[in-house]
């Protein structure tokens, strides 16, 4: 507001791209908050070209780490780091992708510099994670320890510690932490499920009693809970109790619609009872769902290829068949090779184990154990996560900015930079803010009329007129608006409603050379030429001190109207004012031949190049006029330069023509005829018996 009542420009302009800077980043947040990551990004990076700030970056790394970027997020966590060293949250998102990528040295590194700034129960849990990485078990407890010192000891916060151990492969710490959760607090969200999962894993992946318990345990306290009920509909199906199978799993299809494998086990069910029609549209399902992931990631919807080919093959379609028992045979190869490997991680494809177990498919959360995420769990049994990246970030965002408020701040913000911009006559940057503008908040006053000025002045009079038209009709008396319209008309050629639009304001017309000469030109263009006359005069006698640019329109125009005398005065105006002007003496040479005066044209187009020797159309005029001035020589010479230059032009082989017959050069005359006569041939279209005479 200070900057705007200021009237500085500079200082508007810079005031706006902070604002700008800001809003952006705040939308930034509220699109992250809808999962919209691509648009936060963008949104972050459009901010940056306004204000580029470490907690902009560090807020592009959050959305990176949400994107499942990791390596983005480094990057900007890095560059944010740099630029601010104390910057705690910078370190944090820093090591918090870090060991996404499992760079557990490096998150580390990060992480401990994040807790000499600030001491953040986040960040220590994700220093226990990467030390446990790096092998360094003591460090971990202690970190653990130091945990539980700041968050108290919950429930919820050894779940935490468990799954760490756990996803470590320290097995037998993980039952220690989620036994002395469940005995802390036996209503502990998750609590069941990771005891349950950390039991079926010690057990090659064999569902003991004990193990199915704790899944039922866990639903009694949230019934809803996705991957309890896709647990007990896989051990279902495996068990061939079909009913019990569909129920779990149909739950868990609502809960989660994304993940194959969970109609996979649906299609198995109904293949086994006999309804291969329902059959088949859940092993379709499935199979549409793992088409643009890796192949190794769902191995096992081998089995829904498989299946769907064998009710394709017993319904005739044998073709479709054989192509879905070709991929089952390569995911089946692929499944072997890995076998092994996926018996040792909790992220296991399906397939045999050295049981005979079969290994369910666990999807990866959304997002790695979140300190916040689990309090907030723990406080509010099956409330949705949000990890604490988010929620550290949220103090940046000021209070109470819903979108609606921060468009109308990013659309005036961005009206005011424009403006300043125009007003600065720098239109491209003008254009493309005014844009911006209408792209946040198209109800600002003025917009479309100052954003279809902005169009005009870049070049874009199609843009203008659809813009301005409108506006000129429900606002008549804004002249300027209306000069910009009309000028958009000419540019566009359409002549007859520039002269339309400019009448109302034809005295601003007559003080404004451009706008009076579009007038007049128009005028000319649609018939009126006593108009066009009168206008240029009256403008003429209004400013005797018209550019040089406006003298050559206004000859030229004067030439066109047929007004021979009044345009060589425009052009000889022009030459006092601009003595070496190339256009004008060219243009008055030609006057001056209309009017029979060659050898002071002549003298004007040798004027010309003795500037500018490589200035064909003057070297020719030359030419023409020293042929009728009847100085043959010169004008042979002259003609003949230009033939060289322009071999195929018609126009200058005539004239030379009739210089070596003036000249008494009766050869060469008739050799420019014969070349006249086949160039003349070369214009002329074909006939239609010569059509179809052609040889195809």
């Amino acid at each position: 507001m200070a900057a705007r009542k200021s009237g500085d420009l500079g200082d508007i302009g810079l005031a706006s791209e902070k604002l700008i800077a800001l809003g952006l980043v705040d939308m930034a947040k509220l699109r992250l908050d809808e999962k919209a990551y691509e648009q936060a990004a963008k949104l972050c990076r459009e901010s940056l070209e306004f204000e580029d700030t470490p907690e902009t970056r560090v807020e592009l790394a959050i959305v990176s780490l949400y994107a499942k970027k990791p390596a983005e997020a480094v990057e900007q966590a890095s560059l944010a780091a740099e630029r601010d060293p104390r910057n705690a949250l910078a370190w944090n998102i820093k090591g918090e992708a870090l060991l996404r990528q499992e760079d557990y040295a490096g998150a580390a590194a990060a992480l401990s510099n994040s807790l000499e700034l600030k001491q953040d129960a986040e960040s220590v849990y994700a220093l226990g994670i990467a030390h446990l990485g790096i092998g360094e078990k003591q460090k971990a407890a202690g970190d653990f320890s130091q945990l539980l010192l700041l968050t108290g000891e919950h429930g919820w916060s050894l779940v935490l510690v468990g799954r760490a151990y756990r996803e470590a492969g320290m097995i037998a710490e993980a039952e220690s932490e989620f036994g002395s959760a469940l005995r802390l607090d036996p209503r502990t969200p998750e609590a069941h499920y990771y005891l349950a999962l950390t039991l079926l894993q010690s057990n090659a992946w064999n569902p003991t009693p004990e193990v199915k318990s704790h899944l039922h345990e866990e639903l009694k306290l949230n019934s809803r809970y996705f991957f309890a009920n896709y647990l007990l509909g896989f051990f279902a199906t495996n068990e061939r109790n079909y009913d019990e199978a569909d129920r779990y799993l149909q739950l868990a299809a609502k809960l989660n619609p994304s993940l194959p494998e969970v109609w996979l086990y649906l299609g198995l069910n109904a293949h086994d009872r006999g309804a291969n029609r329902l059959a088949e549209t859940y092993f379709r399902k499935a199979i549409a769902l793992t088409q643009n992931d890796i192949p190794t990631k769902h191995l096992s919807i081998r089995k829904a290829y498989f299946g769907l080919g064998r009710i394709l093959l017993s319904t005739g379609r044998k073709a479709e068949s054989d192509k879905l028992f070709q991929k089952a045979r390569e995911l089946q190869r692929e499944e072997q090779a890995e076998g092994q490997r996926r018996m040792a991680s909790e992220n296991a494809k399906s397939g045999a184990g050295v049981t005979g177990a079969s290994v369910p498919y666990i999807p990866q959360a959304d997002s790695r154990n979140s300190v916040a995420t689990a309090s907030r769990q723990g406080l509010n049994p099956g409330e949705e996560a949000r990890t604490v990246s988010r929620k550290a970030s949220d103090s940046q965002s000021p209070a109470g900015k819903g979108e609606e408020h921060l468009r109308a701040i990013l659309g005036s913000s961005f009206n005011d930079l424009a403006t300043a911009e125009a007003l600065q006559e720098k239109y491209d940057l003008a254009f493309r803010h005014y844009r911006e503008a209408e792209r946040w908040d198209s109800r600002i006053p003025n917009l479309q009329r100052n954003l279809g000025l902005a169009a005009f002045f870049v070049g874009k009079p199609a843009e203008a007129i659809r813009l301005l038209a409108r506006f000129v009709t429900e606002e008549p008396g804004d002249a300027h608006a209306r000069a910009v319209l009309a000028l958009s008309y000419f540019a566009a050629e359409d002549f007859a409603k520039t002269a339309q639009t400019i009448s109302p304001i034809a005295d601003r017309a007559i003080q404004d050379p451009q706008l009076g000469f579009a007038w007049a030109k128009s005028l000319a263009e649609t018939g009126n030429k006593s108009g066009a006359a009168h206008a240029l005069e009256t403008m003429e006698k209004a400013d005797s001190r018209l550019s040089v640019e406006s003298l050559i329109q206004f000859g030229r125009l004067w030439s066109e109207l047929g007004e021979i005398e009044r345009a060589a005065q425009s052009f000889r105006r022009t030459l006092l004012v601009d003595p070496a002007n190339a256009d004008a003496k060219f243009a008055l040479g030609i006057a001056l031949m209309r009017l029979s005066k060659q050898s002071e044209a002549a003298d004007l187009f040798l004027s010309v190049l003795v500037d500018h020797p490589d200035h064909v159309e003057a070297r020719y005029q030359l030419g023409r006029a020293l042929l009728q001035a009847g100085n043959f020589p010169e004008a042979i010479r002259n003609l003949e330069e230009v033939t060289r230059l322009q071999p195929a032009r018609l126009s200058v082989h005539l004239d030379l023509e009739a210089a070596y017959r003036k000249a008494g050069h009766t050869a060469e005359a008739d050799r420019e005829r014969l070349l006249c006569g086949a160039l003349k041939n070369r214009r002329r279209p074909p006939r239609e018996h010569e059509l179809k005479e052609s040889p195809m």
